[in-house]
């Protein structure tokens, strides 16, 4: 008897089942009968809902992007955060005097927000290490994620010789490089940039003439061991002697030197920009309702005529 009632209640079950889709199959063959009966109301309405959409858009200065890779050329990067901070808390609560500071950059344009954040390289954590072990640990075993909170601590933005800056913006634009223009009008920064590559001369001039006195000093030691019937190359192979220290010196002066001549290259502002991308759209609902307006008009009419439906099936309970 238990068997013969769980056929009968999965017999009613697929019953209900069949009938049920019986019903969907039903319901979407009224469906689009109902789209091809009113194909031309739909197609209508949607043209007029992408034309409005279009024409709508077109009063909304849509957001732009644009990112600036720089390098501070002098130990700057503080004052390169707490500009960027500055200026955009500027933006968020409408201060009239850092707002008319960027109209002088982007005229007949609404700045909306400009963010940095340092361009992540584990050889600037190695080479510039500023860390703890305990920190350098967490950073290579835990926390290596763009998303980490470890980014955010300030102690680690002088680390990184890159960073990213993003500006968010609405209106025509200019060329992003003016944008830096305006990080560099502080006169102290002028004068520091000014001191580092005077302090960056007097160093080339210096090591330039301590090598020449090594050199001076090192010819006439070699004419002398000759005449003695013993060779400088013979001296300079023991790692322990003075003349192999002095030949050290030397190279290490010749690398700093070189180091001197590309830092003085790129010395000519505080910033060097080294890419930075085209202003590019910023997709928001104000941009997109030329695909918004259509289908909020075709959605409109089905519900329209769903109501109508209801109404009618259920107007004598109404």
């Amino acid at each position: 008897m238990e068997n013969t009632a769980q056929d009968i209640d999965l017999f009613d079950v697929f019953k209900w089942l069949r009938k049920q889709f019986k019903k969907l199959i039903i319901y979407l063959y009224r469906f689009v009968r109902f789209l091809i009966r009113n194909a031309l109301i739909l197609l209508g309405l949607i043209i007029l809902g992408y034309a409005s959409g279009y024409g709508i858009s077109t009063f909304f200065k849509q957001s732009k992007t644009a990112e600036i890779i720089v390098g501070p050329n002098i130990e700057s990067t503080t004052y390169l955060y707490s500009k960027i901070d500055q200026l955009n808390r500027g933006v968020s609560s409408k201060d009239t005097s850092l707002i008319s500071e960027l109209k002088t950059v982007f005229p007949n344009t609404r700045v909306d927000e400009i963010s940095i954040e340092p361009v992540e390289d584990v050889v600037n954590l190695l080479e510039n290490n500023q860390l703890s072990n305990d920190e350098l640990s967490a950073y290579l075993l835990d926390n290596n994620t763009p998303k980490s909170s470890f980014f955010e601590k300030p102690l680690l933005t002088p680390v990184y010789n890159l960073h990213k800056i993003t500006i968010t913006a609405s209106g025509n634009f200019d060329d992003p490089d003016l944008f830096m223009s305006l990080l560099e009008k502080e006169e102290h920064l002028k004068a520091k940039l000014k001191a580092e590559a005077q302090n960056l001369k007097e160093e080339l001039k210096f090591n330039s003439y301590t090598i020449n006195q090594i050199d001076s000093v090192l010819v006439n030691l070699n004419l002398a061991l000759k005449n003695g019937k013993q060779s400088l190359d013979i001296i300079a192979v023991s790692d322990d002697s003075n003349l192999s220290s002095v030949l050290n010196s030397k190279l290490e002066l010749i690398k700093r030197n070189a180091q001197i001549n590309k830092q003085l290259l790129n010395l000519d502002t505080v910033f060097k920009v080294y890419s930075y991308s085209k202003w590019l759209n910023k997709s928001s609902w104000k941009t997109n309702l030329r695909f918004i307006l259509p289908l909020v008009l075709f959605l409109f009419f089905i519900f329209y005529h769903l109501t109508l439906r209801f109404r009618k099936r259920f107007k004598a309970d109404l």
